[in-house]
Parts: structure tokens; C-alpha cells; sequence
């Protein structure tokens, strides 16, 4: 939203992210050499094996140490080991399995740029920062200036971000007194995962389970509810070989992209008890043009919500 609707990042705020952009890169690679030991994968090349050792010991070593966000974390011999790793058949296959374990999204994204994001005039550039992966650990407040579709007025909107994972959540349930509507972001993506917190939870039944409690507050009963599914891109791919059946094993409709996603979209909508609608779309954060046109339309039905409700409309 910051990319669409404020003056996006300077350049002293890209290279803060320079830190957290490598992090993921690494994160990831660490990811997938310990999925492989658990799946019982070995590498393609025996000379992998020294180079995934020396990986994960400076993986360690970072995780203790503090740099300064924007220093580059990887050192050249690492860069040459990641993308050596990466290139490997078998790593490639574990990869491909990475529903058996946890992998941050941003992984591959990341993992296909390792020359590029450890360069030492390296800037992050916007798209790098949309797929960052950093954890919402505490409650972030950002104002917006915000045009309708006609452009001939614009509000001021106050969007309060917060962290879904389970031990954040008692921190903000204050925060949703007196706000104009809740925005819930699930991935469609998570369908076939698990959370990272507790490997025995499926990530889009937890999703569901919260949307459930969440929408039928007390303090939302006449509050707007507005539903992202994200991450329509992975999912178009994912649902080609991974069955929705992993997460509904009820579902009857065919494995394709408008079937699963229309039954997705009516296993949330189905948890709104009280007789209002929810606004639901399908999203790409990624896509800044496709997600401008969504929040545009989101924030014209915020609006003329609020002007019914004062008798304006």
C-alpha cells in the first residue's frame, strides 16, 4: 500500500532492506538442505555436501550477529555455495516437495537472484520488497491519502497492520475497537501447508478458524469486512499438481483454478454469521497495478458504507 498510495521508499529506506532481502535468500536455502535430510534426498553432486555444511554454519553465525541493515550479510564464497546448491537437480526436487515442510514464499524469488541481491551496490528494488518476507511482530500505524474511482475526492485512511501468527494475536485484539472495516489477508497458497509454529495445523484451517472468530465479534457487527485471498499467482500453480482435498477432503469440484477458488472463497464466507456481506477478491501482491484497482474499489465501497450509515447516501 505504500507503493501505491504514498510516495513509495527512498533510497536510504531500500537499503535497510538489504539485510532482511539476503536473510530470505539464506533463509531459504537452510530450509530446503534440512527438508532434504528429512526426506531422505541426497545431493545430485557429493561436492554439495561440503558446501551446505559451510552454508548452514554461516547461517548460524548471522543469526548471532548484528550488522547494520544495510551491510550485505553474504560474503562471496557463500553467494558462490547458495547458487551452486541451488542449481543442483536434487535441491531442486526437494523444492519442488516444499509442502512437506516450511519454505517462506519469497524463497525461490530470492534464491533465483543471489548474484544480483548480493552485489555490492545492490539496492532493493520495490518488487524485491513486496515478496520480503518479515515477520509482523508488533502493530504498525500508517496513514493513507486515498482517491476514489473518479478521482474527484480522496479520505484519509489509518491502516493498522498487525501479525496473524498465534502468539501476536491477544496483542492487537484491543486495536479493532471503533475501526471502519477489517481487512483479513489468507493465502490460497497454504492450502497443502503447515504452520510454522505447530506442524500438525493445516495454515488455511487455522486461516478460516480465525476469520470465524474474528468476524463474529461483537464489536463487527456492523463493520465492513473486506477478504484478500492472496497469492492467486502461486496458487494457479500449486492447485495444477497438489489436490485441494489435502485441506477439504469434501470438496467434489474439479482441481482447477475458478473451482477451487470458488469453493475456497465459500468455505470463509460461510463462517459470517450475522446477515451482512463480505467483500471478497482475489489477489496478487506482487501485481502493484492489479492490487491498486482492488483497494481502489474496496476503499469506494468503505466510503459510501459510512456515508449510508450517516443518512449522506
Amino acid at each position: 500500500m505504500r507503493i501505491i498510495y504514498a510516495k513509495g521508499f527512498t533510497d536510504d529506506e531500500k537499503k535497510a532492506f538489504i539485510k532482511d532481502v539476503q536473510k530470505n535468500a539464506l533463509t531459504g536455502i537452510v530450509s530446503i538442505l534440512k527438508g532434504m535430510i528429512n526426506l531422505d534426498i541426497e545431493f545430485e553432486n557429493e561436492d554439495m555436501k561440503a558446501k551446505a555444511i559451510e552454508v548452514e554454519s554461516f547461517a548460524q553465525t548471522i543469526g548471532q550477529t548484528e550488522t547494520n541493515n544495510s551491510q550485505s550479510l553474504l560474503l562471496p564464497e557463500i553467494v558462490s555455495n547458495i547458487s551452486d546448491l541451488w542449481n543442483d537437480r536434487n535441491v531442486q526436487e526437494c523444492f519442488q516437495r516444499s509442502n512437506e515442510y516450511h519454505l517462506i514464499d519469497s524463497a525461490p524469488y530470492f534464491l533465483n537472484s543471489i548474484e544480483r541481491i548480493s552485489k555490492h551496490n545492490y539496492v532493493p528494488s520495490d518488487l524485491d520488497i513486496v515478496n520480503c518476507r518479515i515477520q509482523t511482530t508488533k502493530i504498525v500505524e500508517q496513514e493513507f491519502l486515498i482517491r476514489s474511482k473518479d478521482s474527484r475526492t480522496a479520505s484519509t485512511f489509518k491502516v493498522i497492520d498487525v501479525g496473524g501468527q498465534r502468539n501476536f494475536r491477544k496483542k492487537w485484539i484491543h486495536c479493532f475497537e471503533e475501526v471502519t472495516a477489517v481487512l483479513f489477508v489468507a493465502a490460497l497458497s497454504d492450502y497443502d501447508l503447515k504452520l510454522a509454529e505447530d506442524s500438525t495445523t493445516n495454515r488455511m484451517k487455522e486461516s478460516l478458524k480465525l476469520f470465524d472468530s474474528i468476524c463474529n465479534l461483537k464489536w463487527f457487527e456492523k463493520t465492513n469486512m473486506i477478504l484478500f485471498l492472496n497469492k492467486k499467482d502461486s496458487f494457479m500453480k500449486k492447485i495444477q499438481n497438489h489436490s485441494l482435498r489435502v485441506c477439504f477432503p469434501e470438496y467434489t469440484g474439479q482441481d482447477n483454478f475458478k473451482e477451487a477458488c470458488d469453493y475456497i472463497k465459500s468455505q470463509f464466507e460461510m463462517k459470517q454469521v450475522a446477515k451482512k456481506r463480505i467483500y471478497t477478491h482475489f489477489t496478487c501482491a506482487t501485481d502493484t497495478e492489479s492490487l491498486r484497482f482492488v483497494l481502489t474499489a474496496v476503499t469506494d465501497i468503505i466510503i459510501q458504507k459510512n456515508l449510508e450509515e450517516i443518512g449522506l447516501a
